[in-house]
């Protein structure tokens, strides 16, 4: 389905389950390092209480991210185990709870993703090579760090620091 619309008017007083799934395209990533793999799944009690509506529940998907360390391509499922979700009902006679339930995944996301915390855990090593700033000068390095530091820092040092005013 591509929306989760619920109709205020056929929820029971004491809530009810809902469980389903979203179709990938409600994340709408764009070109990013993460792409949606599957649907959003969802299984939610959904309740009301009073100018409220709550959604309480599991969400998942799973997605395609970048390794922050290796940049290598790997798939996590993001989980919202215990998702709490509250919209303001309004008058409204149905709710679209679609980009709740979208905000509260993407929230999920991990900062740094890594591939030894994927689905399928793979080594997550740096690749020696990206470690440059770490050898000696004199080692076996293509572009070895200068040992003086960043000469396009150089004329940052050269500028006067402006007195503050007392």
């Amino acid at each position: 389905m591509k929306q989760l619309v619920i109709d205020l008017g056929d929820l029971p007083e004491g809530g009810k389950q809902l469980t389903g799934a979203l179709s990938p395209d409600i994340f709408q990533l764009g070109e990013s390092d993460a792409r949606p793999l599957g649907p959003l799944e969802f299984d939610l009690q959904v309740q009301r209480l009073e100018d409220e509506l709550l959604l309480m529940g599991l969400l998942q998907a799973p997605f395609e991210f970048e390794c922050a360390r290796t940049l290598q391509r790997f798939k996590m499922t993001i989980r919202a185990e215990n998702a709490a979700i509250a919209l303001e009902i309004g008058h409204q006679g149905e709710i679209d709870a679609t980009e709740a339930l979208r905000e509260e995944l993407l929230l999920a996301f991990p900062s740094y993703p890594r591939c030894d915390e994927g689905d399928d855990p793979m080594p997550c090593e740096v690749n020696p090579r990206y470690l440059a700033v770490d050898k000696p000068v004199e080692g076996d390095v293509e572009n070895p760090p200068d040992p003086h530091g960043d000469s396009r820092w150089a004329a940052l040092d050269e500028l006067e620091t402006p007195e503050s005013e007392p």
